[in-house]
C-alpha cells in the first residue's frame, strides 16, 4: 500500500508539471562555476551535427547559462545538458547510462535532461545521437500535436491512402494540392509563412526496376519537372546532392538530400527524398522546401519524420 501511495504521488507530481517550452531544436547548456568554458566550447563544436542543402546548417542551437542563473523559464526547456566537474554537482535525478547521465520530465513534461563530466567525457558520438533523438521527438510532437489544440495526426488520411496500397501519416496542417491516383501522384502543401512553402509528394510506378544512385537523382528530377507546379525547368544540383543507401520498415532504397534550382524563376531550395521498392512497385517520397535565404534544416527533418511513417501495403 505504501508503494502505491508513493507511486501515486510521483504520478501526481509529473501530471502537474507544465509542458516543456523553448526552441524545438534548442539545447540549453548549464555549467558549474568551476567548469572550464573553453572545454565546453570544444565539446559543443565536437557534438554539433550538420545538414548540407543550399548551405551547411547546424542541427542544434546551443545556448548556455550558469547553475546560479538556471531558474524560472529556463527550467522548462525541452532539452537541457548539464556540464560538471564531478558527479555530485549534477542534479540528483539523473541516472548514469554508459557515461551519460539522463532523465526525462524533470521540471516539465516532454523534457529530456542530460549530464556529463568534463574533462574526461569521451562519448561524443553517443551524446550527439541522444540529442538528435530528443530533437526528433520534440519536433514530432510539434508536427503532430502542437499547431492547434486538436491532434494533428490524420487517421482519415491514412485510411484514404491505404486504398492506394500504402499509408503515411500526413498532418492536417498539410492541405491536399494534387490527388491523381491514376497517374500515381499525390501532393500536399504546407504554407509555413509568406516566405516558406513545403511540398510533400508521393509518386509510385508499378515496376521492378532497381535504380542506381545516378538514376535515382534523375527520377526525382523528372518527377519534379513533370508533376510540380511551374517546375518544368527544375533541376537537381549534382554538385550538392548526397545519395545514401536507406532502409525503412524492411524496404530498401535510397535517401537523397540536396538542392534544387529553377533558372526560369531565379529561385532555389532544398529537398530530401526516399526512393523505395516494395512488391513490384517503386515509390518516391519527397519533401521540397522553398525558404529563400533562411534555414531549411528543420523542414528537411520535418520531411523525414513524416516520410518515416510510410508503410507499403493496404
Amino acid at each position: 500500500m505504501k508503494y502505491l501511495s508513493v507511486l501515486f504521488i510521483l504520478i501526481l507530481l509529473v501530471s502537474c508539471r507544465s509542458p516543456a517550452t523553448g526552441p524545438v531544436k534548442g539545447i540549453l547548456v548549464v555549467y558549474g562555476s568551476g567548469v572550464d568554458f573553453g572545454l565546453v566550447d570544444e565539446l559543443l563544436e565536437d557534438i554539433q551535427l550538420h545538414v548540407t542543402t543550399v548551405d551547411i546548417e547546424n542541427v542544434f542551437n546551443f545556448s548556455s547559462c550558469t547553475e546560479e542563473t538556471f531558474r524560472g523559464d529556463l527550467k522548462s526547456r525541452r532539452t537541457i545538458l548539464f556540464v560538471a566537474e564531478q558527479e555530485e554537482q549534477l542534479p540528483d535525478m539523473l541516472q548514469q547510462i554508459d557515461g551519460i547521465y539522463q532523465a526525462n520530465n524533470v521540471w516539465a513534461t516532454g523534457q529530456d535532461v542530460y549530464g556529463i563530466i568534463l574533462p574526461e567525457f569521451t562519448q561524443l558520438a553517443e551524446l550527439s545521437r541522444l540529442l538528435e533523438r530528443s530533437y526528433n521527438e520534440h519536433l514530432s510532437a510539434y508536427i503532430y500535436g502542437s499547431f492547434v489544440s486538436t491532434q494533428m495526426s490524420s487517421p482519415e488520411r491514412i485510411d484514404s491512402l491505404r486504398t492506394l496500397g500504402f499509408s503515411m501519416d500526413i498532418p492536417k496542417s498539410y492541405h491536399l494540392s494534387d490527388w491523381d491516383p491514376d497517374a500515381g501522384f499525390l501532393q500536399y502543401q504546407r504554407f509555413v509563412s509568406d516566405d516558406c512553402l513545403l511540398l510533400l509528394s508521393i509518386r509510385w510506378i508499378d515496376d521492378d526496376i532497381v535504380l542506381n544512385p545516378g538514376e535515382a537523382v534523375l527520377w526525382r528530377e523528372t518527377v519534379a519537372r513533370h508533376y510540380f507546379y511551374n517546375a518544368a525547368a527544375d533541376s537537381v544540383d549534382r554538385s550538392r546532392v548526397v545519395v545514401d543507401q536507406f532502409e525503412l520498415h524492411d524496404l530498401r532504397g535510397w535517401k537523397l538530400l540536396g538542392m534544387w534550382r529553377n533558372p526560369d524563376h531565379l529561385n532555389a531550395g532544398a529537398f530530401t527524398s526516399y526512393i523505395l521498392h516494395a512488391d513490384g512497385r517503386r515509390y518516391l517520397l519527397d519533401m521540397e522546401i522553398f525558404h529563400e535565404h533562411r534555414e531549411k534544416e528543420p523542414y528537411i527533418r520535418e520531411g523525414w519524420i513524416i516520410m518515416n511513417t510510410f508503410f507499403a501495403g493496404g
